[in-house]
């Protein structure tokens, strides 16, 4: 999925968005009519490029997230036959990234990569030219509770589920959106002390170049 290039360009590489919450559903309970195309055009509006559709569920990533650093060592003995890769969701310590690194691997970033002060720690040391964002969206949003919403400029309406309304403009809170993307960003930005747009345009350039190089 795409749009025309804007000023910021994002490109989400974790975007659930089969998830049945944007057809208004949730925990089998129907709350609201579906909004998926509301939901793409607040991301279109706001410099998403293109994304990345994922499937499966919260569970399903914790597994694999815990599953990637077991293999790591897996990984390193078949490191000559690996073309590229992204740890997708990464929260681990600066020990994995650092075995993560070694084998030429970029992190991705999200909401939950950045829930505590640790993990703010770690995304300091994520060299710019091996960095991804994403949102895991509908999961991982940025939470007043986590030690970067202090960095996050960028925010929107939200309500909750019951009043929520798809003509509204509002989001559904406690729902993520490929739009909050920006959230992450202010938060790297702010804690690795770099221009915002400067590692905007990095970032794009990594993504590109993995995923869509010769696209």
């Amino acid at each position: 999925m795409r749009r025309m290039a804007s000023i910021r360009k994002y490109i989400d590489i974790g975007a659930n968005l089969t998830d049945e919450m944007y057809q208004g559903v949730y925990h089998a309970s129907k709350k609201h009519e579906p909004d998926l195309d509301r939901v793409l055009e607040r991301s279109w509006a706001n410099g998403m490029y293109k994304m990345i559709i994922t499937g499966g569920s919260s569970i399903d990533s914790k597994k694999a997230i815990d599953l990637s650093y077991t293999d790591l060592d897996i990984l390193k003995q078949n490191k000559d036959d690996i073309v590229g890769g992204v740890v997708h969701s990464f929260d681990g310590p600066q020990d994995s990234l650092e075995k993560i690194l070694e084998l030429g691997m970029y992190i991705g970033i999200n909401g939950c990569s950045l829930r505590t002060k640790e993990n703010l720690e770690v995304v300091r040391k994520i060299p710019q030219d091996r960095l991804m964002i994403e949102t895991d969206c509908p999961w991982c949003e940025v939470k007043p509770t986590h030690p970067g919403y202090t960095h996050v400029v960028t925010k929107f309406p939200a309500v909750k589920k019951e009043k929520y309304s798809i003509d509204s403009g509002n989001q559904v809170k406690g729902r993520n959106e490929p739009v909050n993307i920006v959230q992450v960003l202010e938060i790297l930005a702010a804690v690795r002390k770099e221009n915002i747009d400067e590692l905007a345009e990095a970032i794009f350039n990594n993504t590109n170049k993995l995923f869509f190089n010769n696209k």
